[in-house]
């Protein structure tokens, strides 16, 4: 379980502007959720920093500062005043409400009824959480007991604003806009849950003259107006955010639905960071994500000027690993001869390539994509019709051979799509070499057993048998899935033509 710590984020932190955005003035933590493993993802407790709520700041008022000047820090259990830049938000005609950007509590995800969109174990995630627009009398989905929601209906003219820190470093982080539901009949709701564009993450992400993207301030404008957006900017640079250290991701005005009723669509931004370089700090930063949202309100009604529909990264096509088929061949062919007097079976594995617009119209459903990665995965099956029966998962180690920034394979239970457990490329140096001790490309390969019990053996997954989240009940359906993060030349997923795809293997006695 990850500790409380106090107001703000004060570990490891290397660079902070000189306005007061609210760094330290963060008088309310996020309290961790029961149970859990505070390194993954898992549901049980919300993942690394999970939160069961937010904590509550005391009494004691702090003062305002000007645009560009330093908000007065918060009394013995106080709130903190407003900061330069929602001064300045407020200067340029914006009707501002705050908001908390926190890591999203999945401890509820198991719950009759319930999913957990094919959580990724390695990963935590956070949101952007907003109150209502001033005026709209529909509730936006679970609203929390503070008014504030991550999945929330949005005018067209409006932005939420986030100015805050960067993670500590991390092989990943990124903050993808997304289409959250969608009113299929009058009183009915459809989830689509599917990116809007390709994520900003840390190798496009503007920070300014910061020599590299962790622990940096910058902001962020998430809206669908080219006018709101300008509007927006103006008033961040007044506040003392640097032009540079701007970015915008946009609510497509193409696809969304946008307004504040019940009919609009709602829209929301999730954000995702894995495998911390400091694990520590990492806990430090998710139990109290530094800086502060806003819902940025136009107080005089705006002429719409939609922002462009965003590009897509283009994929390299140039670099594979076509050469290493061959090696992986062999480490399938020696991994199956290891286990002689076993009925040995490799299964299918797709590309899993998403498809975000068919997502939007109701022709599949995305759980909530990123366009950093791919997700090939078993086709859902029983996992463990019997104790003995056990998979060997093999696959190119995509980190070394340069075409993602991480990889890792997780095992899902089909009920409430909860990712059980991960392995991810840091664990796999040498994983092969039992196998195939004297080839070549041996390092460049990995073997990890999926099994009931591991028997003290270091390369092996275990999935007890239990329900969500802890396991996989015997002859329950699950997969196998596998993500593919981030080609570091094209700052997006790599082409999956371009992989050799990962492997399984699946072990039954006859």
């Amino acid at each position: 379980m990850v500790a409380r710590i106090g107001a703000g984020y004060h570990v490891g932190m290397k660079r902070a502007w000189t306005f007061a955005v609210g760094f330290g003035l963060l008088a309310t933590g996020i309290a961790p959720a029961c149970g859990g493993d505070d390194d993954s993802g898992s549901p049980a407790g919300g993942g690394s920093g999970g939160v069961a709520g937010d904590g509550q700041a005391g009494g004691g008022a702090a003062g305002s500062g000007g645009s560009g000047g330093s908000a007065g820090s918060a009394g013995a259990g106080g709130s903190a005043g407003k900061s330069g830049v929602q001064s300045a938000l407020e200067a340029q005609g914006f009707q501002v409400q705050k908001g908390s950007f926190r890591v999203l509590d999945l401890s509820d995800c198991c719950a009759p009824g319930k999913s957990c969109s094919g959580n990724n174990p390695t990963s935590p995630y956070g949101a952007f959480h907003v109150p209502r627009a001033p005026g709209q009398t529909v509730a936006n989905p679970n609203e929390g007991t503070d008014g504030l929601a991550a999945s929330y209906r949005l005018r067209g003219d409006e932005a939420v604003i986030w100015v805050g820190t960067t993670p500590p470093a991390a092989k990943y982080f990124g903050l993808t806009p997304y289409l959250m539901d969608r009113e299929d009949a009058p009183g009915v709701r459809k989830p689509i849950f599917a990116s809007l564009s390709e994520t900003l993450n840390q190798l496009v992400l503007q920070t300014g003259s910061a020599p590299d993207p962790f622990e940096t301030p910058v902001a962020v404008i998430a809206t669908a107006d080219q006018g709101t957006e300008s509007e927006a900017k103006k008033a961040l640079v007044a506040g003392g955010v640097p032009a540079g250290a701007i970015n915008t991701l946009t609510f497509d005005p193409a696809l969304v639905k946008l307004g504040v009723d019940d009919a609009a669509d709602t829209v929301g931004v999730l954000f995702r960071v894995a495998l911390f370089d400091d694990a520590t700090q990492g806990k430090a930063y998710l139990n109290a994500i530094p800086g502060e949202l806003w819902r940025a309100t136009p107080k005089a009604p705006k002429t719409p000027a939609p922002l462009p529909s965003p590009s897509a990264r283009p994929k390299n096509t140039t670099d594979t690993e076509a050469a290493l088929t061959s090696a992986l061949d062999a480490l399938e062919a020696a991994v199956i001869a290891k286990h002689p007097g076993l009925t040995s079976k490799t299964l299918f594995v797709s590309k899993g390539t998403p498809d975000p617009l068919a997502c939007i119209q109701g022709k599949a459903f995305c759980a909530g994509d990123n366009r950093d990665t791919n997700y090939p995965t078993t086709l859902p099956q029983p996992l463990f019709s019997s104790p003995d029966d056990f998979f060997v998962v093999i696959g190119v180690n995509h980190a070394l051979t340069g075409k993602t920034s991480y990889s890792n394979f997780s095992v899902y239970a089909v009920e409430h799509l909860v990712g059980v457990a991960s392995v991810d490329n840091l664990k796999y140096a040498g994983s092969a070499a039992a196998f195939l001790p004297s080839h070549p490309d041996a390092s460049k390969l990995y073997a990890w057993k999926v099994a009931r019990s591991c028997a003290g053996d270091p390369q092996c997954l275990a999935i007890p048998d239990a329900g969500c989240p802890n396991g996989v009940g015997a002859g329950k359906s699950g997969t196998i899935t596998f993500r593919t993060y981030l080609e570091p030349k094209t700052k997006t997923a790599p082409d999956p033509s371009t992989l050799v795809l990962d492997r399984v293997i699946r072990f039954t006695k006859p």
